[in-house]
């Protein structure tokens, strides 16, 4: 076994999103050379950034889809629940990188889509971060 293909995305987005709905940030397509073979997915924002004031939760969900079908879920990270930021302009950076194996039982191309959700409305951005999604396909 061993890696086939590999697949990737990198890019520097510093705009702040707040939505409750998932914002796309990263998207890879990829098409599989044989139906039998795993998807290793890694993602990785190495700054996650957001500003806060007052006694709040703060949440950010994050997903990966296949073809528009969430496969994967990470949720709350990052979160901070009951710290109390009564100064103005706090902010608070978090890395975030995470793995999954997906099957999608298919030699037709996939899109994989890496989102976010900001549960509680609070505004994130990625601090100028460059943020990578890396796609391939493997064998056991």
């Amino acid at each position: 076994g061993g890696m086939i293909q590999l697949k990737w995305t990198a890019n520097v987005d510093n705009s702040n999103y707040s939505s409750g709905s998932d914002v796309v940030m990263q998207t890879v397509n990829i098409t599989p050379t044989r139906s039998d073979a795993r998807i290793l997915i890694y993602v990785c924002y190495p700054s996650i950034r957001s500003y806060t004031t007052g006694n709040t939760r703060n949440r950010l969900n994050q997903h990966i889809k296949r073809n528009g079908s969430e496969i994967y879920t990470l949720n709350e990270m990052p979160q901070w629940r009951g710290a109390n930021f009564a100064g103005n302009n706090v902010e608070i950076n978090k890395n975030v990188a995470f793995t999954h194996i997906d099957h999608p039982n298919t030699t037709n191309q996939v899109t994989y889509t890496a989102t976010w959700q900001s549960v509680d409305g609070h505004v994130w951005n990625t601090a100028s971060a460059q943020m990578v999604m890396i796609v391939a396909e493997i064998t056991g």
